[in-house]
């Protein structure tokens, strides 16, 4: 559901013109498996089965991002949010195309105000080109996600 989500997240935000750079539609499936589309390619897209879609501001939510700071940056950036208990915090960074950029954890966050920084680094240690990137902080089954953009 989360890869769906995070699908239907970026044709949303192509749909808007955000992500004028790419022109492929990348779903990541359940499997693990990765299928690319030509945007101008799809003629129709159809869910089936939607029981609801819910906000990422719900109110019965236990995290709460309050973004990146600073927002744009050029070497490094806090990536801000709030837990109303403690437990484990994951935040994965993708890039405009929708790939894995760094994942960034924290086992044992305490309740309350928090942040993580990320410091412009890949998963091979190599610092990243300027653009537009997302961010999706998981705490259990809550998933938020935004948007940053790194300026050299």
């Amino acid at each position: 559901m989360k890869l769906f989500v995070t699908a239907l997240f970026l044709l949303f935000l192509t749909s808007l013109n955000i992500l004028a750079q790419s022109d492929t539609l990348i779903v990541r499936l359940k499997n693990g498996q990765t299928e690319k589309i030509a945007i101008n390619q799809i003629q129709k897209i159809q869910f089936e089965n939607i029981l609801a879609v819910r906000e990422s501001s719900s109110t019965n939510s236990k995290l709460s991002i309050a973004g990146n700071y600073p927002n744009p940056f050029s070497e490094k950036t806090s990536l801000e949010f709030e837990i109303a208990n403690s437990g484990s915090i994951e935040i994965i960074i993708y890039d405009n195309s929708g790939k894995i950029i760094q994942t960034l954890k924290c086992e044992n966050c305490q309740a309350g105000k928090s942040a993580l920084q990320w410091d412009c680094m890949d998963l091979n240690n190599n610092r990243v080109q300027s653009g537009v990137y997302y961010y999706e902080v998981r705490f259990g089954s809550d998933v938020q996600s935004r948007r940053m953009i790194l300026i050299r």
